[in-house]
């Protein structure tokens, strides 16, 4: 499976048509029940995510239980725990209908893609549970304020790798700081198109420039993009002339518009690099910054503002 076609998104479709199971009775008297893993390593999947049914050891209290089998390492050699290592549950409550897990700090490792994927593998295990209707997650009694959507329910998950819908992405998009000397993030929720594939919609909303204030756009004047593939973990973009012929005098604050793509693109799992080309030809160096090869992500560029 292509992992650019395989990010968890926000949606109803799938499980409006069944897709969690009512907990089974497993041999030796334990509920068996779905536990969903990362599937972002399946070469074959359809879908970020996957679930294996496990038994809950008798005698152990469902929520705690559930989360420490979410914990675990899956059976299956594709899947994996979605979840930062040394993450606990602090503490948890079920309040009509609305389960609240607060987990240790280590959550807080987690955004963009990361996030949205671990996030949908606890509320679609829990909410198998006749009686949890939502999952409220926060990190040591706080929520994540870039976090979207704080209360989700499973009419929220749509598991989508070639799925005919539309998907939101949670990103993170890189952009100048209006000082010209240091990068800036922007975290934000964009909607991929049935036709775009992940990483052009990404290239696409970075495209559109910052919505944040203090921020300013990286792509210059009349620039186009005429196309961008990912391939052996290499994101090729193909720009046109416009894109070197717009950028600044000042060499430095030039080679951040640059990095502020490569950051962003090299955000999404499955990028490791970004190469950069001008119809059809690999880009010119940009004073001392040379574009005739691959670049990787430089996250010390980034300051806050």
């Amino acid at each position: 499976m292509n992992k650019q076609k395989m990010l968890l998104l926000l949606c109803a479709a799938l499980l409006a048509a069944g897709g969690c199971a009512a907990p089974e009775q497993a041999e030796g008297g334990g509920q068996s029940y779905l536990i969903y893993y990362s599937a972002l390593n399946d070469p074959e999947g359809e879908s970020a995510v996957a679930a294996e049914e496990r038994a809950l050891p008798q005698g152990q209290e469902t929520i705690p239980g559930l989360m420490t089998l979410l914990m675990q390492r899956p059976q299956g050699a594709d899947l994996a725990a979605p979840f930062p290592s040394g993450l606990k549950l602090l503490d948890w409550t079920l309040e009509e209908g609305q389960l609240h897990l607060d987990l240790s700090e280590q959550y807080y490792s987690l955004s963009g893609v990361d996030l949205t994927l671990a996030d949908a593998c606890l509320t679609l295990t829990f909410s198998q549970l006749e009686e949890v209707e939502s999952v409220y997650v926060t990190v040591e009694g706080h929520e994540l304020p870039y976090r979207t959507i704080q209360q989700l329910t499973a009419g929220d998950i749509l598991l989508a790798g070639g799925a005919e819908e539309p998907m939101a992405l949670g990103v993170e998009l890189w952009y100048l700081r209006q000082n010209g000397q240091a990068l800036g993030m922007e975290r934000r929720q964009i909607v991929k198109t049935v036709d775009q594939t992940v990483v052009q919609a990404i290239l696409a909303a970075w495209a559109e420039g910052p919505e944040e204030d203090g921020l300013t756009s990286c792509l210059p004047e009349g620039s186009q993009i005429l196309s961008v593939e990912l391939r052996n973990g290499v994101c090729t973009v193909d720009l046109s002339p416009e894109f070197i012929e717009g950028l600044p005098q000042d060499e430095k604050t030039a080679a951040l518009m640059v990095y502020a793509m490569v950051n962003t693109l090299c955000g999404v799992d499955g990028v490791e690099a970004v190469q950069l080309y001008v119809e059809g030809q690999p880009a010119p160096a940009v004073g001392s910054l040379p574009l005739d090869r691959a670049l990787i992500p430089d996250l010390t560029l980034g300051s806050e503002g």
